[in-house]
């Protein structure tokens, strides 16, 4: 299916992306060990056949693989993980510093297609979907459900505040706009729910990563940074001008001293992401404007 371009998307455009969750990867989570043989009062579906390994000391001899374990002559287990089903709350920037982009589309319409792919697989897993979209005109949260409607009520929102981005349009600092998507988010997934976040992660605090991986603590986080090119390297030797929401600043690209800083800028805020998230075992993909997103992966 052809990737959404341009500076905004409309509700049709991410409805349609239905047809697409069949290209959207699945990726497998790692397994972690159970905590015991206690049964879970949570309800779901039960345990997932994971693997046969050599049987270890303390593993429950009734998983024991009798025809494994007569045909290597030696004792092997059945390795199981839980598999619950978890609500999937995709959260969603459509902030200003997210209207931006240099080549085919913008930041922002990147992210709403993500999550349009993302919902659509995710439903199709027959999963509860929902999410929280935090934009200039605040942040809003839809309540995970197992149907489309939901979905659409999820990317309705998405477009919408899709289409309240404009340029040099002045309203709540991105830090402030983190803090109240964080606090949606304690709120809308204590616990045992997928959180998928994408962003492009511009001006998010130390506190507020931190907050943020602490919520992978007590749910399956992923997350998905969404970049331009021009942002990681300056365009070719000249004299541009950049208009903010509030000023135009003249800077000269020429500079080897002012191209190596640039550079620097991003990768020391793109390593912080990255180191977070492999500190706290939260699975990180980073997408591009120019980047087909058909190689989209899911973890399961």
């Amino acid at each position: 299916m052809a990737q959404l371009t341009g500076a905004y998307v409309s509700i049709n455009d991410l409805v349609r992306l239905t047809s697409a969750h069949g290209k959207v990867r699945r990726r497998k989570r790692k397994a972690r060990k159970l905590s015991g043989d206690r049964f879970s009062r949570q309800r779901g579906r039960g345990v997932d056949f994971e693997e046969v390994r050599l049987y270890q000391p303390g593993d429950d001899v009734r998983n024991i693989d009798w025809n494994v374990t007569a045909r290597k002559n030696e004792p092997h287990t059945k390795v199981f993980t839980e598999e619950r089903e978890k609500p999937t709350l995709v959260v969603v920037d459509q902030t200003a510093s997210m209207f931006f982009g240099s080549k085919l589309r913008l930041k922002s319409v990147v992210a709403a297609e993500i999550a349009a792919r993302l919902a659509w697989v995710t439903l199709a897993q027959h999963d509860r979907v929902g999410g929280v979209v935090f934009g200039e005109e605040g942040t809003i949260t839809t309540k995970p459900l197992r149907n489309s409607r939901s979905v659409v009520k999820l990317l309705r929102t998405v477009a919408m505040a899709n289409q309240a981005l404009r340029v040099n349009k002045i309203g709540p600092s991105k830090e402030d706009l983190w803090d109240s998507m964080i606090t949606h988010l304690r709120n809308a997934a204590p616990h045992h729910h997928r959180i998928i976040v994408i962003s492009d992660f511009k001006n998010i605090g130390q506190k507020a990563i931190q907050e943020l991986m602490h919520r992978g603590r007590h749910n399956e986080l992923q997350v998905f940074h969404v970049y331009d090119e021009l942002e990681t390297i300056l365009p070719p030797s000249n004299q541009y001008s950049v208009t903010t929401r509030t000023d135009t600043i003249e800077f000269d690209s020429s500079g080897n001293t002012t191209r190596r800083e640039y550079e620097r800028r991003f990768e020391i805020r793109l390593d912080r992401l990255k180191t977070a998230c492999v500190q706290n075992l939260v699975a990180f993909e980073s997408f591009s404007t120019t980047e087909n997103l058909d190689f989209l992966s899911l973890e399961r």
